[in-house]
């Protein structure tokens, strides 16, 4: 059993041990394939097929990596590679799958969170041939420049099963919300677009390091501290705002200038919203670390519509004093 618990998610897959004895063969997908993946913190999502699973959105984060669905099948890409590249090896995959791109239909291409495989990605549609290159390309950034996130919009399909035994849910991603990204690349960009231009003092200068380091924290508390599935609408809302760190960079500019550090982060529904919109406010709570004996805090707020499933914020910020 491998097991692996989030701040905010807990997720269980069972596989076969060298001893086991071989998996039988895959049933159709019933009403408890999805039971192994439940966020912890939220009521346990309804994920059974017979309440319209297919339709249900998901917006996560975390990297890509590819298997195969049986071992005969690994075999022949194997056979189609040549002796001396191996199936296994990303780069080799990759060089085969530039020379041919078709091949790309024959894995079974995965999210992986804390190198675990959380979904499945199955292009399908007009533009699955575009999906499919954009997926090699998250992998080869993965390799030769540090990529250290990539982001899933998508819709889940189904159930696969993997060579393990384990079932696996199925996504089918949305094109046009999947990027890649490192940390120091994501903050750069933020901090480049709100650098001053000609002579910029050195305080200005200082700020942005600042705001770049507070933009830093945050990502990085979202990676590892509130990682998630991507499947309830509060995390479908806090992954969004990590990929969208612009949102947050404007909050970091007015909590620089205040001299105050990040404490909590809350994602909760707002009571204010659009028809047809599903809107949850990101909430930031700052105190104030050199004034240790004041109680006063600082919220800062922006909302997120997760209504369609590439997410969008709406509104602007604002900020309050809290005790």
């Amino acid at each position: 059993m491998d097991e692996y618990t989030g701040a905010s998610a807990e997720y269980t897959v069972t596989t076969r041990r060298e001893n086991d004895e071989p998996p039988e063969a895959a049933p159709p997908p019933g009403e408890d394939d999805l039971a192994g993946v439940a966020p912890s913190a939220d009521p346990a999502p309804d994920l059974t097929l017979s309440h319209h699973v297919t339709e249900r959105p998901v917006y996560a984060l975390g990297q890509i990596g590819y298997d195969f669905a049986t071992q005969t099948r690994r075999d022949s890409v194997k056979q189609r590679m040549g002796d001396d590249a191996e199936p296994e090896e990303a780069r080799d995959m990759l060089a085969h799958l530039d020379e041919n791109p078709a091949d790309a239909e024959s894995l079974q291409w995965t999210l992986n969170l804390q190198s675990i495989p959380i979904y499945f990605l199955e292009p399908r549609g007009p533009y699955a041939a575009q999906t499919y290159e954009l997926l090699r390309t998250f992998l080869r950034e993965q390799l030769e420049e540090g990529v250290e996130r990539v982001s899933i919009p998508g819709t889940i399909a189904g159930v696969g099963h993997h060579r393990s035994g384990a079932s696996i849910p199925i996504v089918v991603p949305a094109l046009r919300g999947m990027y890649s990204w490192t940390t120091e690349a994501l903050v750069s960009a933020v901090a480049d677009a709100g650098a001053t231009t000609g002579k910029a003092a050195k305080g200005a200068a200082d700020q942005r390091d600042a705001v770049r380091g507070g933009v830093t924290n945050f990502l990085e508390r979202v990676y590892y501290e509130i990682r998630n599935l991507g499947i309830e609408p509060r995390e479908r809302a806090i992954n969004f705002a990590a990929t969208n760190a612009f949102s947050v960079e404007s909050v970091y500019e007015h909590a620089v200038r205040e001299n105050m550090e990040l404490d909590t982060i809350d994602v909760e529904p707002s009571p204010l919203c659009p028809p047809n919109s599903d809107c949850w406010d990101v909430k930031l709570t700052f105190f104030f670390p050199d004034r240790p004996a004041m109680t006063p805090r600082r919220v800062y707020r922006f909302t997120v519509d997760v209504a369609d499933v590439v997410p969008a914020t709406i509104g602007s910020m604002r900020t309050w004093a809290i005790r």
